[in-house]
């Protein structure tokens, strides 16, 4: 029986389709991320979605990205410890400390982009931590690796020197990754603009060392010395762009076009293998199978070929022909 409350079948139809439907999982987490042409696939599929539910926990909280960056650095030194320490368990705690830096490293940028709360500051702190947390896991590591072939010192020299050899270039790598993340961003999204130059890092610097507590203070030197260390080697790598970020042309649909026609091969590669979350995924991965020394040659040889056999003529000819297809002449590019 009906009544004068019904609502015909029409009406209802129409009430149903300006209602929209509840978001799932997958599509709120999705907002999150940064464009998918430059997010790590380990990152996306392993690191985040875990972040995703830790930031949906912490969202009603008054727990700030910040915090949640300082818990990062805390898992990635402790887990850098009990490398350099022989208690039972000790590669798979150090393991399991490493990935949730990881995911506590996801989780502050996505927290902030939830709240909208981006900002230079955060994005600074996010930096550092990932510096100090670099520095303690591969340094730990390699202890790790010498102390099992140490037996003679020629085969622990040996074993040292091809782990200052991977961590110095696994430092180039994920520095590259970076840069050329951000630089693709600048060119094919309208939306991020998180990148700073050494210039502008360090003029906010000047005017805001004295201001912050003592972590924001601490934070600034490590910041520094990475963004300044990635705008050299940048320039040795690809001598066809600029690391000031500032001297690009804005954005625009044509620009957008040019850079990703030329860009976007080089940059499938690089987010695939060579960014910060690639590297803590395979460390935690190896160290929790007690087997670093394997993950260390392969980065050695296998990565250093692709990265410098590939990676490095590839973005060269991309730089060189995109920005000759804008016709833009940067200050600091090359003249061959």
């Amino acid at each position: 029986m009906s009544s004068a409350f019904d609502v015909a079948p029409e009406s209802r139809q129409h009430l149903d389709a300006a209602v929209p439907a509840p978001e799932g999982f997958w599509a709120q987490y999705k907002k999150t991320l940064k464009p998918l042409d430059v997010e790590e696939p380990i990152d996306v599929w392993v690191h985040r979605p875990l972040a995703y539910v830790l930031t949906k926990a912490l969202y009603p909280t008054p727990i700030s990205p910040n915090a949640v960056t300082l818990i990062s650095i805390v898992f990635g030194v402790v887990g850098g410890v009990f490398l350099f320490t022989s208690s039972p368990w000790h590669m798979q705690i150090a393991a399991l400390c490493i990935f949730l830096s990881a995911v506590f490293d996801c989780a502050d940028g996505q927290l902030a982009r939830m709240r909208g709360t981006s900002s230079p500051l955060g994005r600074m702190l996010d930096g550092a931590a990932d510096l100090v947390v670099s520095i303690v896991a591969v340094g730990g590591g390699c202890f790790a690796v010498w102390s099992k072939f140490n037996d003679t010192w020629w085969m622990g020299a040996i074993a040292l020197a091809l782990c200052a050899g991977t961590a110095v270039t696994g430092s180039f790598h994920t520095g590259m990754y970076d840069h050329y993340k951000n630089v693709f961003l600048h060119f094919t999204s309208a939306r991020y603009r998180e990148a700073e130059d050494y210039e502008t890092a360090f003029a906010r610097y000047q005017v805001k060392r004295s201001s912050g507590g003592l972590l924001i203070r601490l934070a600034w030197y490590p910041y520094l010395f990475y963004v300044k260390s990635q705008a050299d080697y940048a320039a040795r790598f690809d001598p066809y762009t600029s690391s000031m970020f500032s001297r690009f042309p804005a954005y625009s649909e044509a620009t957008s076009h040019i850079y990703r026609k030329h860009a976007e091969r080089p940059m499938r590669v690089f987010r695939a293998f060579f960014g910060f979350g690639s590297l803590v995924f395979g460390i935690t991965l190896f160290t929790f199978f007690d087997l670093l020394e394997v993950y260390m040659v392969a980065r050695l040889v296998l990565q250093n070929a692709v990265f410098y056999g590939y990676l490095r003529p590839a973005q060269r000819r991309a730089s060189r022909e995109a920005f000759a297809e804008m016709g833009v002449r940067l200050p600091d590019q090359a003249t061959a």
